[in-house]
């Protein structure tokens, strides 16, 4: 249990998680409901230093490195060394990253500094604060060590000052990331439905273009990834029958996100019957890029966008 000391924000809705697209609901709750609890911090923080604190108290952001999600982008090191400048530009940030690395601010970063110093920046930019009043609330999940199998959910706010509310905290998988589509998901193609798991690069498939217009184009990227035993899925059902499993931040075509839907809303000509939120099940999970103006195709009949673009 928890300490019971009043906290900076009050009681807040829980906020969808965002590392470039795919936020999930996290596991079932611990027994007993957690009171909100406090910790102070340092004092005179800028808002990177905030978020290194609820690091430091925590662990490290279990997060979607966007370049790894969708797909993977590059060598990270190569990398690190491109974004290096941008990353300096950032005085405020930058600061906080080598303060926390304890690197000196006269210091030129080695290679394996730069690539702790990537690192350290996109943890940064995974953890999302949202204003409020004398402070952030944050909804993140945490793990306990790098490598871990298992991590915290922790919902709360941070002050100004560094003081930690903790209005929930409970045992979490990992975040849901960017690529998608449930195994067997039938993606519409000129010569026929295809699961989506069997497309290859160079296939064609059926999009729209910008104009409305259904036309078939060449597929131009497929990704596929790992997903942890606690990913979970929306079991999307239209009054039409038509239905799709896809994770919560999946977009349709015209950019809403399907853990948004809810009974009654419009999809794809139809109206939602159920949106419900189910453990998934299978070890990957897949998405696809046509080619042309929007990136959009048809998943059990269904108009989506792509995670790919």
């Amino acid at each position: 249990m928890h300490d019971r000391r009043p906290h900076l924000g009050g009681a807040l809705g829980l906020l969808t998680l965002i590392l470039v697209a795919c936020a999930s609901s996290p596991g079932a709750s611990p027994s007993g409901t957690p009171g909100p609890t406090s910790s102070p911090g340092p004092i005179g923080l800028s808002t990177p230093d905030l978020k290194n604190h609820l690091m430091d108290r925590f662990g490290p952001l279990w997060f979607c490195d966007p370049d790894e999600y969708p797909v993977a982008h590059g060598d990270e090191q190569e990398l690190a060394m491109q974004r290096l400048a941008e990353i300096r530009a950032d005085e405020e940030t930058y600061r906080a990253i080598i303060s926390a690395l304890e690197i000196g601010s006269d210091e030129e970063p080695d290679a394996a500094q730069t690539l702790a110093i990537y690192r350290a920046w996109k943890r940064l930019n995974g953890l999302v604060l949202e204003p409020i009043d004398g402070g952030y609330h944050f909804d993140a999940i945490f793990a306990g060590a790098p490598g871990a199998e298992a991590g915290i959910h922790v919902v709360g706010d941070i002050s100004d000052e560094g003081e930690i509310g903790v209005d929930q905290q409970e045992p979490s998988g990992g975040p849901n990331c960017p690529i998608c589509l449930a195994r067997g998901t039938l993606i519409a193609t000129p010569d026929g439905d295809v699961p989506v798991e069997e497309l290859t690069a160079g296939m064609s498939v059926w999009t729209m273009d910008s104009d409305g217009t259904r036309i078939a184009a060449p597929i131009l990227r497929v990704g596929s990834a790992p997903v942890p035993t606690t990913h979970r899925v929306v079991r999307l059902v239209l009054d039409d029958g038509r239905s799709l499993s896809a994770s919560p931040g999946h977009p349709l075509s015209d950019g809403r996100r399907i853990g948004q839907l809810r009974p009654g809303d419009l999809v794809s000509g139809a109206r939602v019957l159920r949106a419900d939120l189910v453990l998934y099940g299978e070890p990957r999970t897949f998405d696809l890029l046509p080619s042309g103006a929007t990136g959009s195709y048809w998943a059990n009949g269904i108009l989506l966008g792509s995670t790919l673009s």
